[in-house]
């Protein structure tokens, strides 16, 4: 299905709503998906160095392995 066709099925069932608090809600989850959408997506220089800055702490040679952590932890909660 194409997205016009999406599109007018969706008006279509807005157009059916009746209670104005139906008609709020169903804004404010539109409101919150499209600005979640437009946030996550978003790749802003900052975010890139941060990203950037999280690869090269994760590629450091002063970080504790997993299964170490692990069998530590294993030790603490017997203890």
């Amino acid at each position: 299905m194409v997205t016009a066709d999406l599109k007018s099925i969706l008006h279509e069932q807005i157009d059916r709503l009746e209670d104005p608090q139906d008609v709020q809600d169903l804004l404010l989850t539109v409101s919150e998906f499209v600005s979640q959408r437009t946030t996550i997506f978003t790749e802003s220089p900052a975010l890139l160095r941060q990203l950037e800055q999280v690869l090269a702490s994760a590629q450091s040679p002063n970080l504790t392995p997993h299964d170490q952590v692990a069998s530590e932890a294993k030790q603490w909660i017997t203890q």
